[in-house]
């Protein structure tokens, strides 16, 4: 999906910049105005923001209609995740210059990350009405829209035209592909992907949303083909394809091993370690049935100090989200401090920092080259 800004890394001729003054004194206003915008430019690809915000504001008194300079400060709000003064910067560019379909779109991309989805989809339907044929507007109309289960029918419209006037735009692929593997409709979303794979010359289109519909049908030496076959390790979909790979592959191996032995304690331990693998921010039960594997191993193998463990650093997991579960963390803790004092400090200092949930925000997107020249003119 093509998201927003970013414009520090687009070159813009000097040259690019026009002005028409028609008195000496407008040439010369003109000429500090563009003068303004070349150094609010610089001072974004520098990421020095605040210089740049200054060198808008300056060309906005100058020339209150200089909607490029508004365009430049959206550009320095996002980069500073000031998202609601971008957008209203984008909304006053539009204000001066509502023909220029790029504003829209930009607009609505930021309109997205702060969760102002009728905004955005305003915006990316103003693109498509002022031209038909862009096909990123297409997109973003689909990608603003596939989550709502009444207009999915929408966005898939949305996004076969966006494929259909540019079968490059590879985010697509994935994006359509996932909502018909929603939809249950593993055939049509398996040969969609695999189309996106053959038309990228890199092969990556659809490749790492393949891989985890793979893994969820149980299809692991196919998933395991297509990671091996990357060319990329870029995946900004969270779990990550390989994360879900090397769990499943996992599971699979722990589940042999203990159809093989299953009285086996180890075998028990690996079986309760795999099951408890899982992203830091679900709850979904699996480190309490990770630890009836985990205790089963303590019925073949009494005081095993590394089942104890086991239990304990499921407990502490448990308890990042539930804290009345740290009661339990200290009663199996004192168990394993009797058993094995060294294991007991590694967890002392694993239930310190094990931090539980999502963190961070998401990376600064980026405008396109194409994009970039259309709104700076």
């Amino acid at each position: 999906m093509l998201i927003c800004l970013g414009i520090v890394n687009v070159v813009t001729p000097a040259n690019s910049i026009n002005f028409q003054p028609t008195s000496h004194t407008e040439q010369e206003a003109g000429n500090d105005v563009t003068d303004l915008l070349r150094s609010a430019y610089n001072a974004l690809e520098a990421k020095k923001f605040d210089e740049a915000l200054a060198s808008c504001a300056k060309a906005i008194e100058l020339n209150p209609k200089e909607y490029r300079a508004y365009a430049l400060s959206g550009c320095a709000y996002q980069a500073q995740r000031k998202l609601k003064s971008a957008s209203e910067a984008f909304a006053k560019a539009i204000e001066l210059r509502p023909d220029i379909k790029e504003l829209y779109l930009s607009k609505s991309q930021i309109d997205f990350f702060r969760n102002a989805h009728e905004e955005a989809l305003s915006a990316a339907k103003q693109a498509v009405k002022l031209d038909p044929s862009y096909a990123k507007a297409h997109l973003m109309v689909g990608t603003l829209l596939r989550w709502d289960k009444q207009r999915q029918a929408e966005a898939i419209t949305a996004y076969e035209t966006a494929l259909s006037i540019n079968p490059q735009l590879w985010s697509a692929y994935d994006e359509l592909g996932a909502i018909f593997e929603s939809a249950n409709e593993q055939k049509r979303a398996e040969d969609l992907l695999r189309k996106g794979m053959a038309r990228d010359p890199n092969h990556m289109a659809g490749r790492f949303t393949l891989g985890r519909m793979l893994v969820k049908q149980g299809r692991l030496v196919e998933a395991r083909e297509l990671w091996d076959g990357r060319i990329s390790d870029k995946d900004h979909t969270f779990p990550q394809f390989i994360e879900l790979l090397k769990r499943a592959e996992n599971l699979k191996r722990a589940t042999d091993g203990l159809a093989q032995k299953p009285n086996d304690p180890d075998a028990l331990i690996e079986m309760g370690m795999a099951v408890m693998e899982g992203d830091s921010w679900v709850a979904d039960g699996r480190q309490q049935r990770a630890i009836e594997y985990f205790r089963r191993a303590l019925t073949f193998k009494p005081n095993y100090a590394r089942a104890q463990y086991s239990i304990v650093k499921a407990y502490i997991q448990i308890a990042a989200i539930f804290s009345k579960e740290n009661e339990n963390v200290d009663r199996e803790l004192n168990i394993l401090r009797a058993l094995d004092i060294k294991l007991a400090a590694e967890l002392d200092d694993y239930r310190k920092n094990y931090k539980a949930g999502l963190t961070g925000p998401p990376a600064p997107a980026k405008l396109d080259q194409e994009a970039a020249v259309a709104i700076l003119g």
